[in-house]
């Protein structure tokens, strides 16, 4: 009877340590258990996540005033429609400046000046044109009345020359296009400029902007072509103002010349009278 009582013990007391560690199984671990290294990367991770959703909790939010709704408002609209405001805009701007170089260039003036193959360009010759000629006019006319074009280049063909450089070609064909235009009253140049000009008959005939005695008084200054009949014409004149000369680099003199295209035949008459008469002391020390 004692030993079925004591096998009975023995068999209740071990239901109840099997009771117990099902429980303990089903409860977290605490703090001093250990851990194992996937738990442990597990609960960092669980710790990181909540640490992060509490701050984006905590971020205060700004108060819908009116200058914030405004600034919302504007910058909702620069972003939508930056491109429809910046496109325009540049077209504009673009549209305004060729205009306005359209309408510069197109103004008519009292005087087309073109400067021919000098070696460099000598700002007193703009300041003597611009200043001293103006004053000789007796103020009839104003610097902005005048235009004066420089870097001309035009290849030499009476030395044979059959090759040109691309800024001969380009300066060449900008050249004739002003001519056949009337943008050119008078030009400084070189002698086979002259003459490629006068064997299409293009060259102003001298007689028809000066009387006999004029031309008679500087007969010696005068350079005269050919034209197409054979018959001897004076075209053009030396120049020996300095500060004309001064631009060139040989010795030749370069020539004032005009064109039957120009629309200012007065004002180139006035024009080549100064360079002859008053232009030689511009400059010029006393």
């Amino acid at each position: 009877m004692a030993k079925k009582v004591k096998k009975q013990s023995n068999n209740e007391e071990k239901e109840l340590l099997e009771k117990e560690a099902v429980q303990k199984a089903g409860q977290p671990k605490s703090d001093n258990e250990e851990l194992s290294e996937a738990e442990m990367l597990l609960k960092i991770k669980e710790e990181m996540y909540s640490e992060k959703t509490e701050e984006e909790e905590e971020v205060e939010e700004v108060p819908d005033t009116a200058f914030t709704k405004t600034k919302k408002k504007i910058g909702f609209f620069f972003d939508y429609y930056k491109w429809f405001i910046i496109i325009p805009a540049i077209v504009i701007v673009i549209a305004v400046v060729m205009i306005t170089s359209y309408l510069s260039e197109s103004k008519d003036r009292a005087l087309e000046l073109s400067i021919m193959n000098a070696a460099f360009e000598i700002p007193e010759i703009f300041h003597a044109v611009e200043n001293d000629y103006v004053e000789y006019t007796g103020n009839e006319i104003d610097a902005k009345d005048i235009r004066i074009e420089y870097n001309f280049r035009y290849p030499n063909t009476d030395a044979g020359v059959v090759d040109f450089s691309q800024d001969e070609a380009v300066s060449s064909q900008k050249f004739n296009a002003m001519v056949i235009a009337g943008r050119v009253d008078v030009a400084i140049t070189n002698t086979w400029v002259i003459n490629a000009f006068s064997a299409t008959d293009s060259t102003l005939d001298l007689r028809e902007i000066y009387d006999e005695d004029f031309l008679k008084r500087y007969e010696e200054k005068i350079y005269y072509v050919k034209d197409s009949n054979g018959d001897k014409i004076p075209v053009a004149f030396y120049i020996d103002a300095p500060v004309i000369v001064d631009a060139y680099e040989d010795d030749a003199l370069p020539l004032a010349v005009s064109f039957d295209t120009s629309k200012h035949r007065e004002e180139t008459a006035r024009f080549m009278k100064w360079l002859l008469e008053d232009a030689k002391n511009v400059g010029v020390e006393e």
